[in-house]
């Protein structure tokens, strides 16, 4: 199949389009992206964007110059807005009205869902779900097979802003395996251990260790999960 590509599309120069790619209505693709084979963009999302800072924030934005690139069987939805540097891998899910902020880098087989917001410069791996409205701060680092559910939130500064933008500006790192419940919040900094289970709810302020469970505000141990059980979620995914 030969790419299809609306007549109320604006592709703009330097846009280096793959066969099977698939675009819709009122999409928007500015200079330096790449469509891999197969992708499909849906109406009204824009790729590639540069971001620009009229003065009002204090981190510093710069012209984005490496390519924004858009993975195989990759699916953008509608109203999606993709910023410059920004890639993602393969037959992955990017869903309606989600925003992705400059040089992030996304798996390949990961879902970012609907109204999902990804910050700038955040890396998140492959097999990962993000649910739902749920929000990833800028400079997070997120794992494989990760799963958060809708409604989360993470940050990235304690000051709130009144350091200014700084090296302590760091979003949290959710290792391989974790598992976010609906509504939970991770603060700056925080590491959530491999294959740890954060609860619906909670508030995580410090360190998850690996293979635990935690609940509350703030997140305290619940209990540890054995070694078996990791073998059975690891040999579900095998088979799945």
């Amino acid at each position: 199949m030969k790419k299809k590509i609306s007549s109320t599309a604006i592709i703009h120069e330097n846009v280096f389009i793959e066969e099977d790619v698939i675009i819709h209505d009122n999409v928007v693709i500015y200079p330096n992206t790449i469509i891999k084979k197969g992708a499909e963009i849906f109406d009204n999302t824009v790729i590639g964007k540069q971001p620009k800072a009229p003065g009002c924030t204090e981190r510093a934005v710069d012209i984005i110059k490496k390519p924004t690139i858009i993975g195989e069987n990759t699916i953008i939805s509608t109203l999606c807005s993709i910023y410059a540097g920004v890639e993602i891998g393969n037959n992955s899910l990017i869903g309606d009205g989600a925003s992705i902020r400059e040089d992030c880098k996304i798996g390949s087989y990961t879902i970012v869902s609907r109204n999902v917001t990804v910050n700038y410069e955040t890396i998140i791996g492959n097999h990962t779900k993000i649910m739902d409205n749920s929000h990833i701060t800028g400079n997070a680092v997120i794992g494989d097979n990760v799963f958060i559910s809708v409604m989360v939130s993470t940050t990235n500064d304690n000051a709130m802003g009144g350091k200014g933008y700084n090296e302590e500006v760091v979003g949290p790192i959710i290792k391989d395996g974790a598992k976010i419940g609906a509504s939970a919040s991770i603060l700056p900094n925080v590491i959530i251990g491999e294959n740890s289970i954060v609860g619906s709810g909670a508030v995580v302020t410090k360190n998850v260790d690996d293979n635990c469970v935690v609940m509350g505000v703030p997140a305290k141990l619940i209990r540890k999960i054995e070694k078996e059980d990791n073998i059975k979620v690891k040999q579900k995914r095998i088979n799945s």
